[in-house]
């Protein structure tokens, strides 16, 4: 199995802290973050429990590389929306650059989904 590299990033996560802080609700606020932090930390564990490093965490968003399959990408995007009822991107590939271009391409096609990008397959 070779290294992957996936990234997930919360969908329209900024757009929700927005609200909170503009209507003052600093309590849903308080309670919404440590739902993403702790659904993040869920996931970390989880990639260090299977070999994998992490090698960034942060915000509504985590990479991570390691040899896994795909299905640990799908599991991060269920885990992150069954804790914080709210949906998140994932791209998938063997560089850093083609994992960013997957998690764009996914969010472009409207969130919530899983995008494998390979450039050269994609060039083809």
């Amino acid at each position: 199995m070779n290294k992957i590299y996936i990234g997930l990033d919360g969908d329209s996560i900024g757009r929700a802290i927005e609200e909170y802080l503009i209507t003052n609700q600093v309590q849903k606020m308080k309670v919404f973050s440590d739902l993403i932090v702790n659904a993040l930390e869920q996931i970390r564990e989880e990639a260090i429990s299977l070999g994998g490093e992490v090698i960034f965490c942060s915000g509504d968003s985590i990479l991570v590389s390691g040899e896994f399959d795909q299905s640990f990408a799908e599991f991060a995007r269920k885990r992150f929306q069954e804790v914080t009822k709210r949906t998140a991107s994932v791209g998938v590939g063997y560089s850093t650059a083609n994992t960013y271009l997957g998690l764009k391409l996914a969010k472009s096609r409207g969130g919530n989904q899983v995008v494998f990008y390979d450039l050269q397959e994609n060039e083809k």
